[in-house]
């Protein structure tokens, strides 16, 4: 990490705070839908089915973002070419000489199915999704994909807190 670095440390520490407060708000959202979802009549599904895209998008997307920042302001580069999403997951998995592990390598393949279905939701049409797989990913983020990964960077936060103290 560079010197002088408490600035830095405490604006990366706030924003993966507030990246994570967005995400609970994301993942608040599941139950509801997982439930309107499996009511609704094959006519309604396709606008649950497109709900449900677009919560497993943003939650990713959310997660990259709190590793783009770590990339960014400790690691001091993201990862280049066509593959940078997985490296960048991959690296998170890693301690560097600038850094803790962010996440298990167990999360981070976990991580790498949303990573693999944004991929797949940006590329394809909203009424091509399968209910079924959908409702499996937001369980698993449900049940304990989200709990794990708030434990494993709240105390990759607290690891940052100490390099400060």
């Amino acid at each position: 990490m560079r010197k002088n670095n408490t600035r830095i440390i405490k604006y990366l520490i706030e924003s993966m705070q507030q990246e994570i407060s967005s995400i609970d708000e994301i993942c608040s959202q599941i139950d509801l839908l997982i439930n309107k979802g499996e009511q609704g009549d094959e006519e309604s599904k396709i606008f649950y089915k497109r709900a449900a895209g677009s919560i497993l998008h943003d939650f990713y997307t959310g997660v990259e973002k709190i590793f783009r920042e770590i990339a960014i302001k400790i690691d001091e580069s993201l990862p280049k070419g066509d593959n940078w999403h997985i490296e960048l997951l991959k690296s998170m998995a890693t301690a560097n000489e600038k850094r803790d592990t962010v996440i298990s390598q167990e999360l981070m393949e976990k991580l790498k199915q949303y990573l693999g279905f944004r991929h797949l939701f940006r590329n394809i049409y909203g009424m091509e999704l399968e209910w079924e797989k959908l409702k499996i990913l937001l369980t698993n983020i449900r049940e304990n994909i989200w709990k794990r990964f708030k434990v494993e960077t709240n105390s990759f936060i607290k690891w940052l807190k100490e390099t400060i103290n």
